[in-house]
């Protein structure tokens, strides 16, 4: 039955290519998509797990919609047993240059211990003796003709400003912890109105575990609108987050492939009314009801596998392109093979699906009736 489906399948190869084709551009779709968020969630794992060092991360919770937490958080932290260290980074807006800047305080004391920078111009040293300096993205400082020594005007929401000096320049990363400008936190505190917390990194003596992560909430109590989670923890969340939009990517493209599979239905009908008197003839030969929807089966099979064939390397293709196009902003190129043989086995099925109905109908033929069809 199988090199019988093979040989119709070859008959007429114009149909075949095209129901293939189908499949194909719907598959080369999804592959497209998958390659290209398991290189977005490779490279956002990779750079936040490189920049963050700390055990815990204390961020905004989600459910309470807020993007900066009470400054008071950092104190309350510190004072529980076993913490051995604490930086807390300011987060706020303000107008540097004529446009709105993401600027954040940090302690240059402590942000070593918990965070990694990717220096291009600068080091750690930095850090230790910030006061009146700054430190800038290297790409905005290029686009706005700035280098190591140039002044930096920072004007705050409630029309306060201060003159900073630029420090050092540190790369961009794609997922980046922050972004902007970064000054020193007690100069943060003297601009900004209200200063609040938009990150507080802590590490602990005996490392991340239960007892510490009760311990670490049970003192944020009173604040409601924080939630503390491990490093590990709170980077998985960031990828959730990545997986949830992409899943809405996944559910338009999948409807390319429910298409693809009506149009494998169609042609599979065409060819059993074409071969109606084949179909006799083989049923008159002794082949079985069983055998003749098996061999329809094999024909489905073999179209859906061409477009799989055709339809991986095609999407795997396009997304090594654009990620090369993109390897400048960080985004890797991974290939997620356990997700492709996923996508091989559904074009199996969809090619199984398809030949349902129209393997029915041709086990069912009256034998008489089709050797006299014209």
């Amino acid at each position: 039955m199988g090199r019988l489906a093979s040989a119709n399948a070859g008959r007429n190869p114009s149909r075949t290519a095209a129901t293939a084709a189908a499949l194909m551009i719907g598959l080369a779709l999804v592959t497209f998509v998958a390659v290209l968020a398991s290189g977005l969630e490779t490279s956002t794992k990779d750079d936040l797990t490189r920049q963050v060092r700390s055990d815990y991360v204390v961020v905004p919770d989600t459910s309470a919609s807020a993007t900066y937490f009470d400054a008071a958080t950092g104190p309350a932290i510190a004072s529980v047993p076993g913490v051995t260290s604490v930086s807390a980074v300011r987060s706020d807006n303000a107008r540097v240059l004529g446009s709105t800047v993401a600027v954040n305080g940090i302690d240059g004391g402590t942000i070593g211990d918990v965070y990694r920078f990717a220096w291009k111009d600068g080091s750690d040293a930095v850090l230790a003796d910030l006061r009146n300096g700054a430190i800038v993205d290297s790409k905005w400082a290029k686009t706005h003709k700035l280098s190591v020594g140039s002044p930096l005007q920072v004007e705050a929401s409630n029309g306060t400003k201060q003159t900073f000096v630029v420090r050092a320049t540190y790369h961009p990363k794609f997922q980046a912890v922050f972004s902007g400008i970064l000054v020193d936190r007690s100069a943060f505190d003297r601009i900004f109105p209200n200063p609040q917390n938009g990150y507080v990194f802590v590490n602990v003596a005996s490392g991340a575990n239960s007892s510490a992560t009760a311990a670490l909430a049970k003192s944020l109590g009173p604040f409601s609108d924080v939630s503390v989670q491990t490093t590990t923890g709170w980077i998985k969340t960031q990828l959730n987050d990545i997986k949830t939009t992409l899943a809405v990517f996944y559910a338009f493209l999948a409807l390319s492939v429910i298409v693809s599979l009506f149009g494998m239905v169609n042609t599979l009908v065409l060819s059993v009314f074409e071969r109606t008197r084949e179909i006799g003839m083989l049923r008159a030969i002794g082949v079985s009801r069983r055998q003749l929807r098996r061999m329809i089966r094999h024909e489905g099979v073999i179209t859906a596998l061409i477009g799989a064939a055709l339809g991986l390397p095609l999407g795997v293709l396009l997304a090594a392109i654009l990620t090369r196009g993109l390897a400048s902003e960080g985004i890797s190129f991974h290939v997620p093979l356990t997700q492709l043989v996923i996508f091989t086995f559904v074009a199996v099925i969809a090619g199984i699906s398809a030949a349902v109905l129209p393997a029915r109908r041709a086990s069912r033929l009256n034998v008489l009736e089709a050797l006299q069809y014209e």
